[in-house]
């Protein structure tokens, strides 16, 4: 019972790491090709954080970034309920 518990959670974890990379290529790529700058959201379906790049006083760029963190706790529960 144990080992299986320790599989499921092994395998949602691995999920919940592919799905995070996947969405944050999907980020990075956007950027890219749409001439914007940077915007990087990880996270699906619940964004679990962000940063993105803002000018400011002196045409300097100042790097914005936060983390939800209770999002990534439903994210998790997500990718283990699919792999249930």
């Amino acid at each position: 019972m144990i080992k299986r518990i320790l599989k499921l959670v092994f395998y949602s974890s691995i999920l919940f790491c592919l799905v995070s990379f996947i969405s944050l290529s999907y980020s990075m790529i956007y950027s890219r090709f749409n001439n914007i700058l940077p915007k990087f959201n990880i996270g699906f379906p619940f964004e679990m954080y962000y940063q993105f790049e803002v000018k400011g006083e002196c045409d300097e760029k100042t790097l914005l970034h936060g983390s939800h963190f209770i999002n990534i706790i439903y994210n998790f529960i997500i990718c283990l309920i699919v792999i249930i």
